[in-house]
This record gives C-alpha cells, sequence and structure tokens, in this order.
C-alpha cells in the first residue's frame, strides 16, 4: 500500500510521537509492524526518498524508514528510536524532504551519531551512523519529535529557498502542460 504525503502544515506533523507498544500494534493500527515496513519502504520508493517517517504519511505512530546504503540499497526500520550521543564535529549539507517538494536547505548536522531503536520484531538494538547515513536518520529523527528542517535555517534563507522551491514546481506544471 503506497500512502500518501500530508499537507506539509498538517498537525501532525508538529506533535512529539510517544513510543509504540509492540504487544498490541495490530489492534492499535489495523496492519502489523511488518506491513507498516512494507508500505513506509514502498511509499517511500514511490515518491523518490531515501527516508519516510509514518507521521509524514499521516499516521501517529513512532517510526521511520530509511536506506542505510544506498549502493546496495538496503533499508531498515526503526521503531521508537533515540538519539544517544552526538559527535561534536559537524557539517553542513544541502537536504530536501519529501514533505516540502523541491525545497532545499543548507542544514548543521553532528557527522556521528550513536542510537537505540526497536526493529520490526521488537527487539532492541543500538547503531551508530556517520555522514550521509547520519543526517538521514537524524532529519527523520526530527519528525519523531515533531520538528522539520525548515526550523534550523533563519527566515531569510527559508524565504529564499521557498521562493527557488515555488519557481522549480511552476516551471515543472509548466513543462507537464506542454
Amino acid at each position: 500500500m503506497i500512502y500518501e504525503l500530508i499537507h506539509p502544515e498538517s498537525p501532525i506533523l508538529k506533535a512529539p510521537l510517544s513510543d509504540v507498544s509492540f504487544e498490541n500494534f495490530k489492534e492499535m493500527f489495523q496492519f502489523t509492524p511488518q506491513e507498516l515496513y512494507d508500505n513506509l519502504l514502498e511509499s517511500m520508493q514511490k515518491h523518490g526518498g531515501i527516508g519516510l517517517s509514518a507521521n509524514q504519511c499521516g499516521l501517529m505512530i513512532r517510526a521511520f524508514v530509511m536506506y542505510t546504503d544506498w549502493d546496495k540499497k538496503e533499508h531498515e526500520i526503526y521503531y521508537n528510536p533515540r538519539i544517544i550521543w552526538e559527535s561534536e564535529e559537524t557539517e553542513f549539507y544541502e537536504e530536501g524532504c519529501l514533505t516540502y517538494p523541491y525545497l532545499f536547505l543548507n542544514i548543521k548536522r553532528p557527522d556521528i551519531i550513536e542510537f537505540t531503536y526497536q526493529d520490526v520484531n521488537g527487539e532492541e538494538k543500538t547503531g551508530k551512523f556517520r555522514g550521509i547515513t547520519s543526517r538521514v536518520f537524524q532529519h527523520e529523527y526530527d519528525h519523531m519529535e515533531g520538528k522539520n528542517f525548515t526550523q534550523m535555517v533563519s527566515p531569510l534563507k527559508l524565504d529564499i529557498a521557498k521562493r527557488k522551491a515555488a519557481k522549480m514546481i511552476k516551471k515543472q506544471k509548466w513543462t507537464k502542460k506542454n
């Protein structure tokens, strides 16, 4: 099942999400943790992303999928993720988000993170990412916290990026017509 993305102003995207329980998951959500994984993965791929959180699809579930190795097309779902350590070393890198088409912002983030999460079977795990994989995890994790990358830049930089995005969207619509 492919999920549609919700509007960027939806209150669901602004609400920090509580941990989910695996005990009564199917009764609460009408699908299994594996079905959510499959649906989020299929949706992420359909929308052309490298990460996708459940709340971007209107689901109030503390979970997201992402590619852990783009070249090998390896991916994982992270239930109840928590970042437990961040490196002091940071990097700026341009980020985009499926919720905000054509909007790209230069965001500063820690280069290395360590985290905990539950896998699709509810097993507790830990992990460590560096570089782009760390960045994707942090971006999706922010969605779990009710935050997004537009809050990490100045209003002026956001306004400039929004104007560029609007031009790209307008150009795309014009190209589709002709």
